[in-house]
């Protein structure tokens, strides 16, 4: 009879384990590993594989970028990504994380977060810089994309 009580027991507690439990202040969900967070990667991977090639086909034809809050088109954005290239070398993306998260109201958002590391080839200097940017999806294509990060030490170390 013990061991059928425990049995029911632990049956029980089994199953209720597998109610997901959600607050009522969450809304949506957040995925890593998907395809739009794999684009994001792999978008940042371009970049530092300094070939930005075929990126463009990431957007839609009307997107806008927004570097810093100005605002671009996203070959503009990518021609300065690039340009950063000139004054920088040894770029890397340190302690990436990129997730996607798909609210209940059906708006879709890949953000991404990493330390930019680049050495100065005027000063010497290492810089780094915590990055974020988020990518608005419309469909399949993305619509709008920002990236935020703190420029005076990157422009202080560019040299003339």
């Amino acid at each position: 009879m013990k061991n059928i009580i425990l049995t029911i027991t632990l049956l029980l507690t089994f199953l209720s384990c597998d109610k997901e439990v959600k607050s009522e202040s969450q809304t949506g969900i957040i995925e890593a590993g998907d395809a739009k967070s794999l684009a994001v990667d792999a978008f940042n991977d371009a970049y530092l594989a300094n070939d930005m090639t075929g990126q463009e086909a990431l957007f839609t034809d009307d997107a806008i970028a927004n570097v810093n809050s100005q605002k671009m088109t996203p070959s503009e954005m990518m021609d300065a990504f690039m340009g950063g290239r000139e004054f920088y070398n040894d770029i890397k993306n340190n302690d990436r994380a990129t997730s996607t998260f798909t609210f209940e109201g059906g708006a879709v958002y890949t953000s991404t977060w990493f330390d930019w590391e680049g050495t100065s080839k005027s000063t010497d200097v290492v810089v780094g810089n915590p990055v974020h940017a988020w990518f608005k999806w419309d469909g399949d294509k993305v619509s709008e994309v920002a990236y935020i990060f703190d420029s005076a030490e990157y422009v202080a170390n560019m040299g003339q």
